[in-house]
């Protein structure tokens, strides 16, 4: 058995684990991003999940962190170094300066979307579009070379149905599932209607956008915990890749290594 690498994607509403073999992703877990950890308890849940996966006395010998809550960077990051290894890798532009980005400010670039262009790229080549559905809908853009160029943020449908609910004095909080028809026949189904197919056609609209800018039409590719039923209707077609933060997290850590 190959050494193994622990992986950890934390974003505002779940954090998602992975564990290693080289490329192969063996297992892989999420966690709600809502409650604060010590170090003690994120090791206690991942030595459970190792124990799951079957990896016996094969514990990590190496982990990366792909983060943008600051709060749990530093719990994972103080627990991967006092029970696995000495020195886990926090994505960055200044900690893996061999990402190519052409922004303005790269600093300001979340290493989930790093990892995104970057797996994204990898796996299906450039130019390429990643829509990932999580807290927000973020679009990221590399280049025909793989640089990565920029990229769109909007609120995710469950955070814009949270803001109308709490934003207003008497529309409700629905539950997100695509109605009958578009033209809603209730107050519930107009809200659906325009979280659901709203997204649909604001995907495609921006998928066509960046093709124009583009001057080409890229490849789109589409991740995230709650991408499938708003791909599978979109015009797009985009090509599902449900772990590619994590994808991404291991090839840099792993292209880190090769360069130190």
């Amino acid at each position: 058995m190959n050494e193994i690498l622990l992986a950890i994607d934390i974003g505002n509403t779940t954090i998602q684990c992975g564990l290693f073999e080289g490329e192969k992703l063996r297992s892989s877990w999420r966690l709600t991003s809502e409650v604060s950890r010590t170090p003690d308890e994120c090791w206690q849940l991942t030595e459970f999940y190792c124990d799951k996966a079957g990896l016996g006395d094969n514990r990590p010998k190496s982990v990366v962190v792909s983060s943008v809550v600051p709060a749990h960077t530093r719990s994972f990051t103080w627990m991967a170094r006092e029970h696995y290894c000495r020195n886990p890798l926090s994505i960055s532009v200044e900690t893996c300066p061999f990402l190519e980005t052409r922004c303005d400010d790269p600093t300001q670039i979340g290493a989930d979307r790093l990892c995104n262009a970057y797996a994204g790229f990898h796996y299906y080549g450039g130019p390429l579009v990643v829509v990932d559905f999580g807290t927000a809908i973020t679009f990221d853009v590399a280049a025909e070379d793989g640089a990565y160029l920029g990229g769109i943020i909007i609120p995710g449908p469950m955070t814009a149905a949270q803001a109308l609910h709490t934003r207003t004095a008497r529309l409700p909080e629905v539950t997100l599932v695509f109605p009958p028809t578009v033209i809603g026949k209730s107050t519930d189904a107009a809200i659906q209607a325009g979280l659901t197919w709203g997204a649909v056609d604001l995907i495609d609209g921006m998928i066509g956008r960046i093709a124009t800018e583009l001057k080409a039409q890229p490849k789109v590719i589409a991740t995230g915990g709650y991408a499938e039923p708003y791909i599978s209707r979109s015009r797009s077609q985009p090509t599902l890749h449900p772990n590619l933060v994590l994808e991404g997290a291991n090839l840099i850590y792993r292209r880190a290594q090769e360069l130190a």
